[in-house]
């Protein structure tokens, strides 16, 4: 698909929504596999009662973990497994997974270095597939780079993903089909014409199968914007005020420098959620969070505003309940 140039539908400002709601927590024990000195959790996914989320170690050298997850709400327990991918002889079948639920629920994984795709079998082994999101031979609509995220199936054999130009360029919303090995572009995920690398448009995206929609909500700015496979603006929310310094620019740091906006977003097939700060990453321990929930035609429904903090990363268990993480634990968030 060609990126679209449309017109867009909206832009409001939401410096204080209609609905502002309260929140109630509990947190979950860790049972079976204890958890390691954890330095930061990178992604989640749930599918039903099971958790998948993605890490990395204080003394990882950069390695990426994977660990399965049980919810048990009733006992207010959540039972970790053991690391996933790890095979008998000690070594791992991928040192950067990056999990996705596939179309029928079925939990998969991709590889960030190689963009192999895995199956799960048994709860924790890795299976090829023998498919590869990306590969020497696709056809690319102009150089990319392995790096892949927020990586959702819509169809057997196709999906959309996060995609980022050679070389620290642009970053777009892509389609990748499988049975083709044709990778081709949604939409420019950008702010602004003037900030157009994909280190200045930082952020995630997620997808509802439901509404064949997209949204992506900006780490350094107070967007989330919402649009179809087809690169049409549905939707753009303001969630704060712009807050980026472009005297930062110049800095290898920038991004530790600025206030952060949405740093995680999530979604159920009827709603986004987005973890909304409004701090610098040093004052994530002093300033109480927001959750912003908003349909996918782009009105926010409800601001949570007394989360507990910090709150790092979030992902949806239902409509109502989230899962999150605090840098040293998991609770179930209530909405």
């Amino acid at each position: 698909m060609k990126i679209l140039l449309v017109m867009v539908l909206s832009l409001f400002m939401l410096g204080c929504p209609n609905a502002q709601s309260t929140t109630t927590t509990v947190k979950l024990e860790i049972s079976e596999e204890p958890l390691p000195a954890i330095r930061h959790v990178t992604d989640m996914k749930v599918s039903g009662d099971t958790l998948l989320f993605a890490f990395e170690c204080e003394d990882g050298d950069g390695q990426r973990f994977l660990r399965r997850a049980i919810i048990d709400r009733a006992n207010k327990i959540i039972n970790i497994s053991p690391d996933m991918g790890k095979r008998e002889d000690g070594y791992y079948a991928s040192y950067m997974p990056y999990p996705f639920i596939s179309d029928n629920g079925t939990i998969r994984v991709i590889d960030y270095d190689d963009c192999e795709i895995f199956a799960v079998k048994n709860d924790t082994a890795f299976v090829r597939t023998r498919q590869y999101l990306m590969d020497g031979n696709s056809k690319v609509p102009f150089p990319l780079s392995q790096y892949v995220q927020d990586v959702y199936m819509t169809s057997p054999d196709k999906h959309v993903f996060i995609g980022r130009e050679s070389n620290g360029g642009r970053q777009y919303a892509m389609t990748a089909d499988l049975t083709t090995s044709k990778i081709d572009t949604i939409r420019h995920i950008n702010i602004s014409p003037e900030l157009r690398t994909w280190m200045l448009n930082t952020g995630e995206m997620v997808y509802s199968s439901k509404h064949n929609r997209l949204a992506f909500a900006y780490k350094l700015h107070p967007i989330v914007e919402i649009f179809d496979t087809d690169g049409k603006t549905i939707k753009l929310i303001k969630i704060g005020e712009d807050t980026f310094n472009a005297k930062t620019l110049g800095e290898a740091d920038f991004d530790t420098q600025n206030i952060l906006h949405t740093v995680d977003v999530t979604c159920t097939p009827d709603y986004i959620y987005a973890l909304h700060w409004s701090c610098k990453y040093s004052d994530a321990a002093n300033f109480a969070p927001s959750i912003y929930k908003i349909d996918w035609n782009g009105k926010v429904i409800d601001r949570y505003f007394n989360v507990p903090y910090p709150l790092y990363r979030i992902a949806a268990i239902d409509d109502t309940r989230l899962i999150g993480w605090n840098g040293k634990e998991f609770s179930i968030i209530q909405l």
